[in-house]
């Protein structure tokens, strides 16, 4: 994780540090706490508790509380208790927003390690996912045309009726980046490319290789997925201010589903190749963004698994859909609908500098 630190910053952040060391069975953190630190495994490995079952390990060198301890107000999502003889080096919240503050290194690489966890995270909820999907018996039958017709329909050839929107408003409606200055959003601006949409263009097919992401400006897409045969379902239909594909900015492979222009519109892309030439503040705030977007995209997508899973109450008046859910929980994985209930207490740890430098941080 630290490989490429300098050493002088691992040493000017290590007052900011303690180590603790947990016998077998201790409790480190318990689900549903404030989370006041993150940390790292140095030795032994974790077990991740969910009402009294284990649903996941973490072994040595890995981060833990990866993407709860950026933002403020969060919740543990699981209790952490020490499946053998272990050692975490702890980072409180305090001392995460301090790193932030000093532009460290240190402060770098533990941003990147949270994006990479949680990218992984959904890619293989994704696999799960769409393994539950093709068990079950049946799909929906719709009376809409078929959407792979649809998928594959010829390209009508001609621009949208309408001009295409401005960027900028749309990019301060992502997480973490209402507050930001134009020094630090103007190459955010040039990394963006827009491009029309037309009635049943797809902007890409499941399976391709990815290699950018989409901001949704005008117009709506359909997400699609194979489920059996030459069958698809629809995740989600993204409108205006959606973002997709943002994970694949981070680990590069095969697209997980299709997505489709509904109508005409128009869309922003940004190329891996042009993120990775954000340098400074900006690449710093975009991928703040960017974890934010993840982290609610699998938040979402859980509170859809765990309505499938019968582990909370159907809403009042409403009847649940077990394999509409699993779709809706593969479709948050794959994009982040920005009219869904779940941006609210994304407010990175940007606060510091509000704090020491407003003119630095960008806060107004």
């Amino acid at each position: 994780m630290f490989q490429r630190v300098p050493a002088s910053a691992l040493g000017s952040a290590a007052a900011l540090w303690s180590v603790r060391e947990l016998y077998t069975g201790e409790l480190l953190w318990r689900g549903g706490a404030p989370v006041e630190e993150v940390g790292v495994l140095l030795s032994g490995d974790l077990r991740a508790i969910v009402n009294e079952a284990e649903v996941g390990k973490v072994l040595g060198g890995e981060m833990i509380g990866e993407a709860a301890g950026f933002f403020a107000g969060s919740l543990r999502t699981a209790s952490l208790a020490a499946g053998s003889k272990s050692k975490v080096a702890i980072l409180p919240v305090s001392g995460l927003r301090t790193l932030r503050w000093q532009r460290s290194p240190v402060y770098g690489a533990l941003l990147d390690s949270a994006l990479t966890t949680l990218a992984r995270r959904i890619q293989a909820a994704n696999q799960r996912i769409a393994t539950l999907a093709q068990g079950r018996e049946a799909a929906p039958v719709r009376s809409e045309p078929a959407l792979l017709a649809r998928l594959w329909r010829s390209l009508v050839p001609g621009q949208p009726n309408e001009p295409c929107p401005d960027l900028l408003p749309l990019l301060k409606g992502l997480p973490g980046l209402a507050d930001a200055t134009p020094e630090v959003l103007k190459p955010l601006l040039d990394a963006f490319v827009a491009e029309p949409m037309q009635e049943g263009k797809a902007l890409f097919l499941e399976g391709e290789q990815a290699s950018s992401a989409f901001l949704v400006a005008r117009g709506n897409v359909d997400v699609l997925r194979h489920v059996r045969g030459d069958r698809a379902e629809r995740l989600a239909t993204l409108k205006a201010g959606d973002v997709l594909g943002i994970n694949t900015l981070i680990q590069t492979g095969p697209r997980t589903a299709s997505c489709v222009a509904v109508g005409q519109g128009w869309l922003f892309r940004l190329d891996t190749a042009a993120y990775e030439r954000l340098t400074g503040d900006t690449r710093l705030w975009w991928r703040e963004s960017m974890l934010g977007s993840l982290a609610t995209q699998i938040k979402l997508s859980n509170q859809a698994l765990r309505r499938d899973l019968g582990q909370a109450p159907a809403q009042a008046g409403k009847k649940t859909d077990g394999f509409q859910d699993l779709l809706a929980a593969s479709g948050f994985l794959e994009a982040l609908p920005m009219s869904e209930d779940g941006l609210s207490g994304i407010e990175v740890v940007q606060t510091e500098d509000a704090k020491r430098n407003p003119r630095r941080s960008g806060v107004r």
